[in-house]
């Protein structure tokens, strides 16, 4: 799959067509970036992406040589230049010539769930390993192509990761919370990347009464859980029916109930930024 979509994309301030895209971006490299959707031409939760891209810029040690208005202007750019429309944006700094870095904005290629994959949940696989520094989104090549392997390989929608303890961690693109009886839990942030859906998953639980913990969720323990869902950018609130070979009901009303809120929450904060 190709890195960039669309006709244009920002290197480095600059509005430049796609064809040049090449001369600036290296896939083998690791690099930081930031992943956000766009609706009906709005950055969906752009403030909270931002702040994200920032950490993570601090925690690497990159400097993203620039500033949260000048990012948020060239968005806006990048999107009016494309024709708006409904898609992921890609905020990427890399290494360019000569030492230089390049700091690159771009529409990249997304696959959302399906109607029916939301609706009867989707199968993920086990894998014993875990990210560098889970707290920064920075690209892990080598895991990446080995979790991306094993979904072809074993036809299943995400790969979830398991620490040297046995702990379930996250997704590879995904953040993950499980259920039980009237409670919500997910794993502690100090082991993951605080995924920007996850956040507000975790207020709307806040803001509503659902009971939530953030703790340690052991392999050995699954059985005792009614439900579990994956969540992200792209995801959602994206159901599990199978970890494994362990089977999960999809039609628990706490995960239907989430969803709901959350459904709602998006098209609350569109409505609010036209």
């Amino acid at each position: 799959m190709t890195e960039y979509t669309r006709d244009f994309f920002i290197a480095n301030r600059e509005l430049l067509p796609a064809e040049h895209f090449t001369e600036y971006f290296s896939p083998e490299l690791h690099y930081v970036y930031e992943v956000f959707r766009v609706i009906d031409g709005i950055p969906l939760f752009i403030e909270d992406h931002l702040e994200r891209f920032f950490q993570t810029s601090l925690l690497a040690g990159v400097d993203a040589a620039c500033n949260n208005e000048s990012l948020l202007s060239d968005i806006k750019r990048l999107i009016s230049a494309n024709n708006g429309g409904v898609g992921n944006i890609k905020i990427s700094i890399v290494p360019g010539k000569e030492g230089k870095q390049n700091l690159l904005i771009y529409f990249t290629p997304h696959q959302y769930p399906t109607p029916e994959q939301f609706e009867k949940g989707v199968s993920v696989k086990l894998l014993h390993a875990e990210r560098n520094n889970p707290n920064a989104k920075v690209m892990d090549v080598a895991l990446r192509s080995a979790t991306d392997q094993i979904k072809q390989n074993d036809e299943v929608y995400e790969v979830l990761l398991v620490d040297s303890q046995g702990f379930i961690t996250e997704g590879s693109r995904s953040n993950v919370f499980f259920i039980r009886e009237d409670e919500v839990i997910t794993p502690p942030v100090e082991a993951v990347l605080p995924g920007v859906t996850r956040k507000h998953l975790i207020g709307l639980c806040q803001e509503n009464g659902i009971r939530l913990s953030e703790k340690p969720v052991h392999t050995n323990h699954l059985s005792t859980f009614d439900a579990l869902f994956i969540s992200g950018t792209s995801r959602k609130v994206l159901p599990v029916n199978k970890v494994d070979e362990r089977i999960f009901k999809v039609n628990n009303d706490l995960m239907i109930r989430i969803n709901a809120l959350f459904n709602l929450h998006v098209e609350q904060y569109i409505s609010l930024h036209r």
